[in-house]
């Protein structure tokens, strides 16, 4: 890609900017001089966009792995402590705790600075939230905040655009308990709910509709499940992902069917792979991590009022965006799995969104009450 962008630079913006990755431009753009991408990468436009981002790096560093290495290790740092920075607006004086939870946890520092998906995916949806409380919430710097979430929405929709499901109906959330919460009167918040409720649901169906194009299978709730299950098949196979897998039971395509295994894949995308599920000495340091956070889920619920727990989130605009994007994620992400090899990989960006919430809702009910 690097050295098509000067051998022929038309050719490269239009393969950077279009996700239509046709085998006859395989071999009018590139040659033996280029170099071919290889053919799994190619036919596979979520994949290639990787090497698409990347090359822009790549360009900059005059072809050097390690630097473009570091430098998509860098924006993927910078959608974290953009949203390290807005935790730390809406909840000063607890910043130690979410240094550790939203910068240092080991698979966020690992599977974030790679060349690969994870790394642009995490980037992007830590600093999507940020761009979207600073131009939807805040009303600052509103025409830049609002070219970083189309740059940032780019990003997400061309390497995992299952995430957008779960981030629309969170933002839905958070705008609309943000706005009722301004207001004062008890008369008008209840008159008010039911117009804002209809226009969320009408701009959400809007921009659904206008995205689904975009989003290729995840547009269509069939179509999703449909991948979903051809996901599972492919992470099935022990020759490429190892024989760390797992098994929900067989997925209905229907709503009961994907209920029934609600509850086994989010806890399974929170705190699994644990200690008798090792598989391989790499996952050792996976199960440590996941155990750590079961035992500090776990000590949090145990020492809060679920009624208190839930009230105060209803009272959190932005902590019930987190929890809804958390386990919306966390359910696509279990269901999808089923390797734990992958799964390790698939779920970190909902690591800083859920155990701050957790964190954070502790705290509030332990200081109010």
């Amino acid at each position: 890609m690097s050295k098509l962008a000067f051998s022929n630079p038309k050719a490269y913006w239009d393969i950077l900017f279009n996700n239509d990755l046709s085998w006859n431009k395989l071999f009018l753009y590139f040659n033996k001089d280029t170099g071919y991408p290889p053919g799994y990468m190619w036919r596979d436009s979520k994949t290639f966009s990787v090497c698409r981002f990347s090359s822009i790096f790549s360009i900059l560093t005059f072809n050097s792995f390690i630097v473009t290495s570091f430098l998509t290790a860098c924006f993927s740092f910078i959608g974290s402590w953009k949203l390290y920075r807005l935790f730390n607006i809406l909840y000063p004086g607890n910043s130690k705790v979410l240094a550790y939870t939203i910068l240092f946890l080991p698979s966020i520092i690992f599977w974030g600075s790679g060349i690969m998906k994870d790394s642009y995916v995490l980037g992007s949806t830590c600093w999507i939230t940020y761009n979207f409380y600073k131009g939807f919430i805040k009303r600052e710097a509103v025409a830049l905040n609002l070219l970083l979430f189309a740059f940032n929405l780019f990003i997400i929709i061309n390497t995992k655009a299952y995430v957008i499901i779960s981030l629309l109906p969170a933002m839905a959330f958070w705008i609309n308990n943000a706005y009722i919460k301004k207001i004062k009167n008890f008369f008008f918040k209840i008159l008010f709910l039911p117009i804002m409720i209809l226009i969320l649901i009408s701009g959400g169906f809007f921009a659904f509709s206008n995205l689904a194009s975009l989003m290729g299978v995840y547009g269509n709730v069939d179509t999703a499940v449909q991948q979903a299950q051809t996901i599972q098949q492919d992470l099935f196979r022990e020759d490429q992902y190892g024989g760390n897998n797992y098994d929900l039971g067989e997925i209905e395509n229907s709503f009961a069917g994907l209920m029934k295994v609600a509850p086994l894949a989010i806890f399974t995308a929170l705190f699994r792979p644990l200690f008798w599920e090792i598989g391989s000495p790499t996952m050792i340091f996976s199960v440590i991590e996941n155990t750590i956070l079961l035992v500090f889920t776990t000590f949090i619920l145990i020492r809060t009022n679920p009624f208190l727990l839930s009230k105060s989130l209803i009272q959190e605009p932005f902590l019930l965006y987190c929890f809804v994007f958390s386990i919306l994620f966390a359910y696509g992400v279990g269901v999808a799995g089923t390797n734990f090899g992958a799964l390790v990989r698939y779920k970190t960006p909902l690591f800083p969104f859920f155990f701050s919430m957790v964190y954070l809702l502790y705290q509030k009910i332990r200081l109010r009450f």
